[in-house]
């Protein structure tokens, strides 16, 4: 009893500082500029400067819904692409073209990119936070400031662990993780350092379910265990990670999207639930339609379409299909996942949604990141969001999701004409 006297106490204190402090910050922050760091999932280019050899991104099938191959491993655009454009800016270039924009931000992510160490050819975290550190002169303080930091990372440092050591111990899975999260730590205070507050973070997807994954492992129609195990370790140990930065950093804030809650998206879900031969995803999160087909790939070859993909392997609907080819997701999968970054509630994405992060005042408390995992309860945060929306006039917003589809056909159509 005692107990829940004094977390509700420490809520009731939480909700009037948190209060005060909106009521002292009349004048949102709009940030208009975007950097992303990560690997293929958000890779729009990059991969091509760095390889002595043809990239695949960059030609046909790749871009097939486009019209035009992009160096974009997908059938057209990624999940950056989409929250540029709910933003309200262009789309962000990548940083080894000299011919790119970068008047609103870069892409430093590349294909292959690992947090421990990657292979030649690419990028690690590191050395794309350092690529940021050595161009950070482009762009102001206060540009630097007020932008979003998007990550998405970690997933070939466990599928190379699990390839190498097929039946780790326990003790080898934590001390992995625990070396990869250290890593994610050390590139965050480094943006940190360099002046970035607002850090948006999509964690990792159920890696035994990629098609490439199941199709090398050969288990039959089910994921392979333990890469989806590594990576719900990962993303356990990621939120706990941001949750001690939002104590320990002054002005950091964060958008967690949780790609385990989105049922379209989580394939080991897909297989559980449709296990009497229904090809269709069943979703918890209402965005667009439902996917045909989530256990194999628009593209490749094989049991699952894993391997291979080329203009002779490619599906005749990608919209159909979460996967393009046997690792990175369709254009459509994308556009949902920034539709859900961008705007979704504490079932998928917390303790802020895109859209909410980037109205937030720089100095803003913590308090927001840290009420809800004191008391326990959901609904103190839904409280404190839609304080948020009252006082930031989140409805000018609003465009961001209502003409989604509208920008959609508009991305297809810049491309194409």
């Amino acid at each position: 009893m005692a107990d829940q006297l004094s977390r509700f106490f420490f809520f009731l204190l939480s909700s009037l500082v948190f209060t005060l402090s909106l009521l002292q910050h009349p004048t949102a922050c709009r940030a208009q500029t975007l950097f992303v760091f990560g690997d293929g999932f958000y890779d729009v280019g990059n991969k091509q400067f760095l390889s002595g050899n043809l990239v695949s991104a960059n030609a046909p099938p790749y871009g097939v819904t486009v019209g035009k191959a992009t160096g974009r491993w997908s059938d057209g655009l990624v999940v950056s692409d989409y929250l540029a454009g709910f933003m309200g800016i262009p789309r962000i270039s990548p940083i080894l073209d000299p011919r790119s924009d970068l008047s609103h931000g870069a892409s430093f992510a590349i294909a292959g990119a690992t947090v421990l160490g990657s292979p030649p050819e690419t990028m690690t975290l590191g050395q794309q936070v350092r690529k940021f550190s050595e161009n950070k002169n482009k762009w102001t303080d206060d540009e630097r400031s007020k932008a979003i930091y998007l990550f998405y990372i970690g997933g070939d440092d466990y599928l190379n662990f699990a390839k190498k050591n097929p039946n780790p111990s326990d003790d080898q899975k934590q001390a992995l993780s625990d070396q990869i999260i250290t890593g994610i730590e050390a590139a965050i205070k480094a943006v940190y350092g360099d002046g970035g507050r607002k850090f948006a973070l999509q964690n990792l997807a159920p890696l035994g379910c990629l098609p490439a994954v199941k199709q090398e492992n050969g288990e039959g129609d089910t994921c392979v265990k333990l890469p989806s195990e590594l990576a719900a370790l990962h993303n356990k140990k990621l939120l706990q990670l941001l949750r001690k930065l939002g104590l320990k950093l002054k002005g950091f804030q964060y958008s967690y999207y949780d790609f385990f809650r989105c049922r379209q998206f989580n394939m080991y879900i897909y297989i559980l639930e449709n296990a009497s031969g229904v090809h269709r995803v069943k979703m918890i999160c209402d965005v667009g339609t439902a996917f045909e087909k989530g256990n194999a790939a628009c593209c490749g070859k094989g049991a699952y379409n894993g391997t291979g993909c080329g203009t002779d392997t490619v599906c005749s609907k990608p919209p159909e299909y979460v996967f393009f080819d046997g690792k990175h997701l369709t254009n459509e999968a994308n556009f949902q996942i920034g539709q859900l970054i961008w705007s979704s509630d504490t079932e998928v994405i917390s303790p802020n949604n895109l859209r909410e992060l980037l109205v937030l005042p720089l100095d803003i408390p913590v308090i927001f990141n840290t009420a809800s995992n004191t008391t326990g309860s959901g609904e103190e945060e839904e409280d404190t969001r839609r304080e948020i929306h009252k006082m930031y006039d989140m409805g000018s917003l609003e465009w961001g999701t209502e003409n989604q589809w509208p920008y959609q056909l508009d991305s297809v159509r810049s491309f194409t004409g």
